[in-house]
């Protein structure tokens, strides 16, 4: 009995040693997993910081790029606008013929070339720059025909020239085309 209780407290020493070693560890691997665990949150937080600052960074970038197209297609606009007005502000008058004879009326008609306005001409090394601008035609003829193959004969389309828009001028008939017509007062 004597060797039964030796035994048994020689087995609780052991027992308690290893258990003192163990839970030695087990405190350490505790310790060690709250430590771990709070440094998993520290950097968590500080992630979720940074996240949060790329995204306002993102957005103020975004707004900016977005702010930045605007205002290049409002200015691109408004130099498609100031070239248009520029052009349109000086008008390019020809003169075909005049009223010398009898029975002539006076036509208008808007003149372009586009390989002129744009300054593609092959074998040429500068181009007028009045092409840029608005160019018109004043022709006196008997007839809008007449009036438009002097235009063509003068601004040939195989030149690049097209003539558009031929009217007649108000007020530019010929003497006695109104005989015979009786306006209501």
């Amino acid at each position: 009995m004597i060797i039964t209780i030796l035994g048994a407290i020689l087995a609780g020493v052991v027992l308690l040693e290893l258990l003192r070693l163990v839970i030695n560890d087990v405190y350490e691997m505790i310790a060690r997993h709250a430590k771990v665990k709070k440094e998993i949150d520290q950097i968590r937080r500080t992630a979720e910081k940074v996240a949060a600052a790329n995204r306002d960074t993102a957005r103020v970038r975004d707004a900016r790029i977005a702010l930045r197209f605007r205002e290049t297609s409002n200015l691109q606009r408004l130099e498609k606008e100031c070239e248009e007005f520029e052009r349109r502000r000086v008008e390019v008058w020809h003169d075909l013929g005049g009223p010398s004879a009898s029975g002539l009326a006076l036509y208008s008609a808007d003149i372009s070339n586009s390989a002129l306005t744009n300054g593609v001409v092959a074998g040429m090394e500068s181009i007028c720059p009045l092409w840029r601008h608005l160019h018109r035609a004043r022709v006196w003829a008997r007839t809008e025909m007449e009036a438009r193959t002097a235009l063509q004969q003068e601004f040939a389309l195989a030149d690049g020239y097209s003539v558009t828009n031929v009217r007649q001028v108000q007020g530019s008939s010929p003497p006695g085309a109104q005989r015979g017509v009786v306006r209501p007062s």
